[in-house]
């Protein structure tokens, strides 16, 4: 368990998030590695196996719930550094009937890739909430799968080829009738008037769901090179502790003043979301998100990702399951 006495170098991939900074930046340093941590684009944890150039990389989990059945040389550590309110990344046009889920069964729902995370949660929400099948949508991507995937049976998904933003005219001619997107769409950042939620009021239906489930969906963890936990177990319960310090500087920092943010309203929104949310909704380790990432299996498992439902502590380096 004792490192060597010389740091230990070790590459980290991971998205520039305000609670990956200190590590982004060195002021978190685990002890005994010399982190060498870089910042990527979100959307490459969803499109490409970054574990293969780095020692320890954040991942798409649906994606690593697929390579862990495979049996590829990658390990998960309980951390999780990307949340999504999945509810607010469901768009319609503004001139569409449609406000509820149901309204959309039997209609073309365009997607990046019918595999993101992002739709494993809102399908299986979208099933077990509103009671829509995901085989009752008809899907449309940009692109083919990949990472191994294959479409399950009952399930139609055709491949338009071209780029995300092709979806948003395709939304707007009325080719597809809704779209469900990892990241904002173009037009929406534009404002542009012809699109909009499906939810007339996506806040209080999140929170809604939040209040009683208790889930804030978690769509990306972190993992390490299974050899190198194998020769070094101790980097992945120092890299754990690392995430978990920076995250705690950085609700520091916004809770100590919330002057601190660029935000006009930040002292209302700070508020909002320790009364909503509690202290520390991103608690990072395995026991503080048991119930998100059972139900995030079994969703996997029920839309065909995964041939069978492992037990969580299978998933994680084993001697980080309890940090």
């Amino acid at each position: 368990m004792k490192p060597a006495e010389k740091s230990l170098p070790v590459t980290l991939a991971v998205g520039n998030y305000d609670r990956t900074r200190a590590l982004l930046n060195g002021q978190v340093q685990p002890e005994g590695i010399s982190l060498q941590a870089k910042s990527e684009s979100i959307p490459e944890f969803c499109l490409e196996p970054l574990y293969e150039r780095y020692d320890a990389a954040e991942m798409s989990l649906s994606w690593y719930l697929m390579a862990h059945e495979r049996g590829e040389p990658v390990l998960a550590l309980p951390v999780f550094p990307l949340r999504m309110p999945v509810h607010a990344y469901l768009f319609v046009r503004t001139d569409s009937p449609y406000t509820h889920p149901r309204e959309l069964t039997g209609k073309k729902v365009g997607t990046k890739r019918y595999r993101s995370t992002i739709n494993v949660w809102l399908r299986g929400i979208l099933q077990e909430e509103y009671g829509v099948e995901p085989g009752e949508y008809q899907w449309v991507t940009p692109a083919p799968e990949g990472a191994g995937f294959v479409i399950p049976p009952g399930i139609s998904v055709t491949v338009r080829p071209g780029e995300m933003k092709d979806m948003e005219e395709m939304l707007f001619s009325g080719e597809i009738d809704g779209l469900i997107t990892p990241v904002l769409p173009e037009a929406w950042y534009r404002r542009d008037p012809r699109m909009r939620r499906l939810f007339p009021d996506c806040r209080a239906e999140f929170i809604s769901y939040f209040r009683r489930t208790g889930i804030l969906p978690i769509t990306h963890t972190v993992v390490m090179a299974k050899s190198l936990w194998e020769k070094e177990p101790w980097v992945a319960q120092r890299l754990c502790g690392a995430f978990r310090e920076a995250q705690r500087r950085c609700l520091d920092f916004y809770y100590a003043d919330p002057k601190h943010t660029s935000f006009a309203a930040a002292l209302f929104i700070l508020e909002d979301e320790r009364e909503i949310f509690g202290a520390d909704s991103w608690a990072h380790g395995l026991e503080a998100n048991r119930h998100t990432l059972e139900t995030f299996v079994h969703y996997a498992h029920q839309q065909g990702y995964i041939s069978r439902f492992p037990a969580l502590e299978d998933l994680f380096a084993p001697n980080t399951l309890h940090f």
